[in-house]
């Protein structure tokens, strides 16, 4: 995603105190996520999106709010995701932001019923707020034996990945490792 595309929000994570370190994405999988959802090739010119020689996000065109919440180990703790919930929660119609969809690449294994564990209650608060929230199932492939949290939530579009094994044909798809 080009730098124009990205609004800082609070940085959250445990690094927001290091200037040097400060909304950037130490850890990478927020930059990773960025370029799927509105990356685009430089030579992709608009109207020219379907040129398979080039990589174009699925919302080429979107702004992106920075919700950092992650160190560079990955390290967080969920009150950090639901303090940027809320953020987004409260901000979403702010001018120049206009925030409808988040993107949360973040489970827990919480063992909590979706209607009292905090993090869905959250996500569920931005969904009744007009917001899209779409979160990962998990990263645990075939080990995993359910589906983390929030992504249990009703109101949320859960998200994960499926090996193709290389054919255009779906019945021998597995869950990806």
């Amino acid at each position: 995603a080009g730098a124009t595309k990205v609004i800082n929000g609070p940085d959250l994570s445990f690094e927001s105190q290091t200037p040097s370190l400060r909304h950037l994405d130490t850890f990478g999988h927020g930059t990773h996520m960025a370029g799927i959802i509105a990356g685009r090739d430089p030579e992709v010119t608009a109207g020219n999106e379907n040129d398979g020689k080039y990589f174009v996000g699925v919302a080429p065109d979107a702004h992106l709010i920075n919700m950092k919440v992650a160190a560079a180990d990955g390290a967080v703790d969920v009150s950090q995701v639901i303090a940027a919930i809320d953020w987004v929660v409260t901000h979403r119609n702010d001018p120049g932001l206009n925030i409808r969809v988040l993107n949360l690449s973040f489970g827990t294994d919480s063992l909590q019923d979706p209607r009292l564990d905090p993090l869905s209650h959250a996500v569920e608060a931005a969904w009744r707020k007009g917001i899209v929230v779409v979160v990962s199932v998990g990263n645990d492939g075939l080990a995993a034996t359910r589906v983390a949290m929030p992504a249990l939530n009703p109101y949320v579009l859960a998200v994960g990945a499926a090996d193709p094994m290389g054919t255009d044909a779906r019945g021998d798809d597995t869950v990806a490792t």
